[in-house]
């Protein structure tokens, strides 16, 4: 079996500029953060032990406000601000999980600011009215949007989601009913994109996890569910031609297409074009790696960052500057503990093009921030200064006029260069180590027509412990 040149083919090559990313603490030092989110620059942050944070993005120096603990084990978080048009609310949901031998059955805290101005102290308030604590035992995700309407009060749809079922409040948490239950399906992420500013009931939602089969015989299968009316119907929209023992740990809706989501399972990396009809995979399964956040960048949203944790479970971020085509794994600082979670500047980087800044959650280290700066590159051919690989066509590949993958490689230093080849189950097909001398050098590698069924593959290269994945299509 031969390497095809689909694996490398969707060229996220940078000829005219590089990144220089440049890591730095962004405070909550030593403290594990389980959930983060974003809402109108301000950055809240949901802590194991020691409560929910809160942190203007727009003022430097203004830290983390403490807002209390509601609850010792928080595990999510979703803020809202609605200012329609002369009322301001400032909400902020929380996520936990009930302590019954204690008996505190409270699995969602509400921390509530007056309406008359935003300005007053909140406080956090019990809110998880209707959800039953002994069959849910504790929310795994919170998500929802401000909806604005032009008569009578602003709304707030909220939707949490545990073990078995996923709930909607219409009244900032106050009350929760079911609007999904399923005995054997386990959810842990929730994503909401609003199609309307004036419906209540104009969101999309999606929930990921995993379901159980009713009998044990067989594995269990990766999650996702659609509903198109705020959680009204539900699709079963479930990759089932992929391996079982997947979870969904991650859903991002691309912010620019509604047809466009990507999807993180516990080691492989998904994307539909139509809305989650049909499913192919834009990152090798690898068991080695187990993801844990996805994040698609609302100002240019072909930019997406995957993190997870490698064998030895250090922290591991992957990015692709071409919806997921290619993939190029960033290095990252070996004290990083594992990233729970992601979120963009919301803030116009300078270029445009290129976002200025992403925030990580981490579990023991707390929030990091990782910055990308543009610099200029030096046309440097025989010494580059740092590793490259560029794809040739034809991608997608014949499978009946034969092919060869061809590839050209720039390094800065002589060091072999690992291939392998992989289909979309995440299985090794070939694996080759090429010599790479200094400077640029060229590749064949041929393979028969009859090596390779018509399908996608994917093409990873490593060097000196840089990872680029690429994508090959053969067709018949």
């Amino acid at each position: 079996m031969r390497l095809s040149s689909s694996l490398l083919a969707c060229c996220l090559i940078v000829t005219q500029a590089a990144l220089a990313q440049q890591f730095e603490q962004f405070g909550l030092e030593g403290k594990s953060v389980t959930a983060m989110h974003e809402f109108f620059g301000t950055l809240y942050a949901a802590t194991q032990d020691s409560g929910v944070y809160r942190r203007y993005l727009a003022d430097p120096d203004s830290g983390w406000k403490p807002l209390g603990v509601p609850a010792r084990t928080l595990t999510s978080i979703f803020a809202f601000h609605t200012v329609c048009p002369l009322i301001c609310w400032k909400g902020i949901l929380a996520g936990t999980a009930a302590d019954l031998t204690a008996g505190d059955s409270t699995l969602i805290y509400f921390y509530q600011q007056r309406p008359d101005t935003c300005q007053k102290p909140g406080g956090w308030l019990a809110a998880s009215k209707g959800i039953d604590a002994v069959s849910v035992r504790h929310i795994q995700a919170l998500a929802g949007v401000a909806v604005c309407q032009p008569i009578g009060p602003e709304f707030v749809t909220a939707f949490a989601a545990g073990q078995g079922a996923v709930f909607r409040s219409l009244d900032r948490g106050q009350s929760w009913q079911p609007v999904w239950q399923r005995r054997f399906d386990f959810f842990r992420v929730l994503a909401a994109s609003q199609r309307s500013w004036f419906d209540p009931l104009g969101q999309e939602i999606w929930a990921g996890g995993h379901s159980l089969p009713d009998t044990l015989d067989n594995a269990s299968r990766p999650l996702i569910m659609l509903s198109r009316n705020s959680g009204e119907q539900w699709e079963d929209l479930s990759p089932a031609h992929l391996n079982w023992n997947e979870k969904c740990v991650a859903l991002a809706p691309d912010p620019a297409d509604t047809n466009l989501i990507y999807a993180a399972l516990t080691h492989t990396i998904l994307r539909s074009w139509d809305r989650g009809r049909s499913w192919q995979a834009v990152f090798p399964t690898s068991p080695a790696i187990t993801f844990t956040a996805l994040a698609v960048d609302p100002q240019t949203p072909q930019h997406l960052l995957a993190s997870g944790s490698a064998g030895n479970n250090a922290a591991v971020l992957y990015e692709s500057r071409n919806r997921g085509d290619e993939w190029q794994m960033l290095p990252l600082r070996p004290l990083l503990m594992v990233i729970g979670s992601m979120i963009f500047d919301p803030f116009l980087a300078d270029p445009p093009a290129l976002p200025r800044s992403v925030y990580l959650a981490t579990f023991g280290s707390g929030v990091w921030r990782y910055t990308f700066a543009a610099t200029s590159v030096r046309d440097t051919p025989t010494k580059p200064e740092d590793f490259q690989l560029e794809m040739t066509f034809p991608n997608p590949a014949r499978q009946t006029a034969g092919a060869a993958l061809t590839f050209r490689v720039l390094a800065p230093v002589p060091e072999p260069l690992t291939i392998r080849l992989y289909n979309t189950l995440g299985q090794q097909l070939g694996i080759w180590s090429v010599p790479v001398h200094s400077g640029g050098q060229s590749f064949t590698l041929p393979f028969s027509p009859a090596s390779l069924t018509a399908g996608v593959y994917f093409v990873h290269a490593e060097w000196r412990g840089r990872v680029i994945v690429k994508k090959w299509t053969v067709l018949p």
